[in-house]
């Protein structure tokens, strides 16, 4: 017989689809080599901005990811007249291009609308269409908290990567998709000498998965995350499955995109913020496992 632990393990199903046809994997940290690390980077570190504050966190509960960021054709299930839009007649709004010029209000909401679909109980808490908080006990669709995105796109083993792509700038292949010689005459900055084949987003999974089979982690469009922007304490207590606060003015957005080609914007600790839609940030979803 198996023990109620196992049990429960064999209940989690290690891939998840939902009902739109998007995969998300599970990922359990405590049973990693790295379920306690720490967020931000030293203040030593070339491009290292004042923001990334290094704090100590600890990841106990088992999540799910969605292997790619959320395209086009995916969104506008949930708000059919969504227009991504263009820049300089290269469109960002095909079928399979992440969707971008979403508010984090819009990607919250679509979590909470993906939710009732499939009856799971709602992440975020709506009064008359305004996410006005969460409740950190429900399993339905959220997006990713902050510190879930750092591990997923930086643990490897027991290390924490610096870039997608290792420890040293520039990346000499093309590993996401960044500002690169195509893109120079729309984004007016480039990775001089680094071609993705992409001027603007490209089709969400184009590239290569990271370590953890995760498409455009580190690029193609920034990613708003769960938490509420805020600058960490140095001195803090290590936090265990942080979610940060109820509600603020500006959330958290990470990774780089195919507007960004410095080595600040590059590494996996660079941290943005706002509220409102941007052409080069869209999201991924997360849920817990339970």
């Amino acid at each position: 017989l198996q023990t109620e632990q196992e049990a429960r393990q064999a209940r989690i199903k290690p891939e998840i689809t939902t009902s739109l046809g998007q995969s998300l994997l599970l990922f359990s940290p405590a049973d990693s080599p790295l379920p306690d690390f720490t967020m931000g980077a030293s203040r030593r570190e070339p491009g290292r901005r004042a923001n990334e504050v290094m704090h100590p966190v600890s990841l106990r509960r088992a999540f799910y990811l969605q292997t790619t960021e959320v395209s086009n054709a995916q969104f506008r299930l949930f708000q059919g007249q969504h227009n991504s839009g263009q820049i300089e007649g290269n469109s960002l709004n095909r079928e399979h291009q992440p969707v971008v010029q979403v508010s984090w209000q819009q990607a919250a909401s679509f979590c909470n609308w993906l939710s009732k679909r499939e009856g799971l109980p709602l992440f975020y808490r709506e009064t008359n269409g305004i996410i006005t908080g969460y409740k950190p006990s429900a399993t339905g669709y959220r997006l990713p908290s902050e510190a879930e995105w750092a591990w997923a796109a930086r643990a490897k083993g027991s290390e924490l990567l610096k870039f997608p792509w290792g420890e040293t700038f520039p990346p000499t292949a093309p590993v996401e998709n960044y500002a690169d010689n195509s893109s120079a005459y729309v984004t007016g900055r480039v990775l001089g000498g680094y071609n993705d084949g992409h001027v603007t987003t490209a089709p969400v999974g184009s590239l290569k998965a990271n370590q953890h089979r995760l498409y455009d982690m580190g690029g193609n469009v920034g990613e708003w995350v769960h938490d509420v922007y805020s600058i960490p304490s140095a001195n803090g207590a290590t936090e265990t499955d942080p979610l940060g606060a109820q509600n603020g003015d500006n959330y958290v957005i990470r990774g780089a995109s195919w507007t960004r080609s410095k080595i600040a914007e590059l590494r996996l600790s660079y941290r943005d913020y706002g509220q409102a839609g941007r052409d080069d940030v869209g999201f991924r979803l997360a849920r817990y496992a339970e």
